[in-house]
């Protein structure tokens, strides 16, 4: 047999290999999917996501809670801003007619 010849052959053979892996790993997910269903498999990966997302956080938050604490006291009153304004004025307010 030729060297070319050869190299089809172990051409072949690695083709075969691949196609055996891909069919095994179709097969499990197809089976994955009759058995959980699409939806299932969807809902357990954004639970997964979410489980990340919130690890993520937890870490942020451990390795940086000055800068987590001033974003949501910053947050804060950004949110409570106009009551604040509102305060504000009327302390003037007051302070102002005591003066005058």
């Amino acid at each position: 047999m030729g060297k070319l010849a050869a190299q089809v052959m172990a051409d072949r053979a690695a083709r075969d290999d691949a196609k055996a892996k891909l069919d095994e790993h179709y097969h499990a997910f197809k089976a994955d999917i009759d058995e959980r269903g699409l939806a299932g498999r969807i809902a357990d990966d954004a639970l997964d996501q979410a489980k990340l997302m919130f690890d993520e956080a937890a870490t942020m938050v451990e390795e940086h809670p000055a800068a987590i604490g001033g974003t949501l006291a910053a947050l804060m009153l950004w949110f409570l801003r106009n009551p604040l304004i509102d305060l504000a004025q009327r302390l003037y307010a007051g302070v102002r007619n005591q003066v005058s």
